[in-house]
């Protein structure tokens, strides 16, 4: 079977060459917004066409720039909320490119031959014999002749577009940004990095070539933004900041990544897509370079070098080492040190020299206004630069209320400005609480905190409702141990009640279970969460 390149598939490809045979499907203008739902032609086949399920709520009676939003693929299009775009002075155009679905009859019709398009997870990951006729490649056409689609609107000035991709839809606005430079702009949000599971032979080589956002990565031309989180559940943020590193310098491409949470943005970085869709639809500012990190052996220490832009003097640098990979690692802030107009300077302990260590950079601004941009994340085995390792000096305090909320996150895409808060309890006691009754700590499995031997773990805890509140070790390994690329969870759901004042919960490890057994060690465990119909203050997490 023959192998692909992006170039092979899409040479000669012009997105607008065939009519679209628009059919509007309602039409209507109410207090300055016109409304319009539409089919038009997307791939053909030779059983057919494509018709493309599209919705747009437009200015009415001005030319504006437009905002194609590809959602997620569970998302109908009637789901999405424009508000924001259309208050920010876009008009929003929302195609569906997922086909048949049964929870909203509007969706994109595709042909019989075309049915590999009609999403179904498992058709991610697929090698065709053909690898023009794949899901990845109709869904990146779909969106083009949506852009085609979109340029054709009175409303719409067609110099000015800009493509969201969110989630799955995001692999195909990096494909839509590597070959339409129509598009003035794009951003990917969460892109899922999906490859076979199975890693070797000729199919795996066919999908990386061919469909893979590192093999569109360096032709991408028009300014990329990415828009990453550093524990996606899925395990795509090192891949996806792989690619990012294969995009030309000269595409204005940027990076950005949400520390200690999965697939969502976090509060520095809630400004980005908006200055990014302001700066090139609408010519405001100016966007910041790129931050550089780069790490060295300074006297058998690791030395990470830093460089930013001036104006970006916010600086946050994130280690993570020896424990797990992908979604349950434990991001580390490491304290860095100015040495220069832009440039910092961070040492940083090492306690596992052969084991990989992963690193990457934030910077904004100290005022919270403007960009907030990451370096890609760079992953080195510190023996391999000839770093020594660092005595392992283990502390019982693993969290206490002085450390505030640095040390906590909220594992969920419906976190908010103010999900984390300190709040005040009995005795004027203060903890961390989230709003969305869950909070979650990967510290639990730092080398420096985790717990050992037959310590317990003592957890100072106040609820003012009457509930269960279910604690769970996420602990790599089997049950027995000694399957290092599995993990299990184990969870204790005690019952609390109303009381004027902290409780101390202390805990041992065989009061976690799992359906298999129960967790036999504390050495495994990498996160620790907490989950509750109320919210609840947590005040100390203490091994004793």
């Amino acid at each position: 079977m023959e192998i692909l390149t992006p170039q092979m598939i899409w040479k000669g490809y012009d997105p607008a060459a065939l009519a679209l045979n628009v059919s509007i499907l309602s039409d209507k203008t109410d207090n300055g917004r016109r409304y319009i739902t539409a089919r038009f032609n997307g791939s053909t086949t030779t059983d057919g066409v494509a018709r493309v399920y599209v919705r747009c709520v437009l200015i009415a009676d001005a030319v504006s720039p437009a905002v194609v939003y590809v959602p997620d693929v569970h998302k109908a299009v009637g789901e999405v909320d424009v508000t924001k775009i259309l208050e920010a002075g876009y008009n929003a155009i929302v195609p569906d490119y997922a086909g048949e679905r049964d929870d909203d009859p509007n969706y994109t019709i595709y042909p019989r031959s075309m049915s590999y398009a009609n999403f179904v997870s498992d058709r991610l990951t697929e090698v065709p014999e053909d690898m023009r006729f794949n899901c990845w490649i109709t869904w990146a056409e779909t969106i083009m002749r949506t852009v085609t689609f979109a340029s054709g609107l009175e409303e719409v000035d067609e110099t000015r577009i800009a493509v969201i991709g969110d989630g799955v839809s995001s692999s195909a606005v990096i494909k839509t940004a590597a070959v339409d430079q129509r598009v003035r702009c794009a951003v990917s949000m969460f892109a899922s990095g999906q490859k076979p599971s199975d890693t070797e032979g000729q199919d795996y080589l066919r999908y990386k070539v061919s469909f893979a956002e590192e093999a569109y990565a360096p032709m991408v031309k028009i300014p990329l933004l990415t828009v990453l989180s550093s524990n996606e559940q899925d395990g795509s943020t090192d891949s996806m900041s792989t690619a990012f590193e294969l995009m030309p310098q000269l595409s204005g491409s940027r990076l950005t990544i949400s520390e200690r949470v999965s697939h969502t943005i976090g509060l520095k970085q809630r400004g980005n897509i908006g200055l990014w869709l302001s700066s090139y639809l609408k010519g405001d500012g100016s966007v910041p370079a790129s931050p550089e990190l780069t790490v060295r052996s300074d006297e058998h220490r690791l030395r990470f070098d830093i460089k930013v832009p001036a104006e970006l003097d916010d600086i946050d640098l994130f280690t993570s080492q020896g424990g797990s990979g992908g979604a349950l690692r434990n991001w580390r802030r490491a304290k860095v040190e100015k040495t220069g107009d832009g440039e910092y300077t961070s040492t940083v302990d090492v306690y596992y020299s052969r084991r990989p260590l992963s690193a990457f950079v934030n910077a904004t601004r100290s005022d919270g206004e403007g960009f907030s941009f990451s370096s890609p994340i760079i992953t080195k085995v510190p023996a391999m630069l000839g770093v020594s390792e660092t005595p392992i000096r283990t502390n019982r305090l693993v969290y206490d209320s002085d450390m505030g909320l640095d040390d906590w996150s909220v594992l969920s895409p419906l976190v908010g400005l103010d999900t984390l808060s300190m709040i005040e309890g009995p005795f004027g006691i203060r903890g961390v609480s989230s709003k969305l009754g869950t909070l979650s700590t990967f510290k639990i499995g730092d080398a420096v905190y985790h717990g050992t031997g037959s310590q317990l773990l003592q957890i100072m805890i106040y609820s003012a409702a009457d509930q269960d509140v279910t604690f769970t070790l996420t602990a790599c390994g089997n049950e027995k141990g000694d399957d290092k690329t599995k993990y299990t969870e184990y969870r204790f759901a005690p019952r609390l009640s109303p009381s004027d004042n902290w409780k101390k919960l202390t805990l041992q490890v065989t009061d976690f279970k799992s359906q298999l057994g129960i967790l036999t060690d504390w050495e495994r465990v990498v996160n620790l969460r907490i989950d509750s119909d109320a919210p609840v203050g947590i005040a100390s997490v203490l091994w004793v």
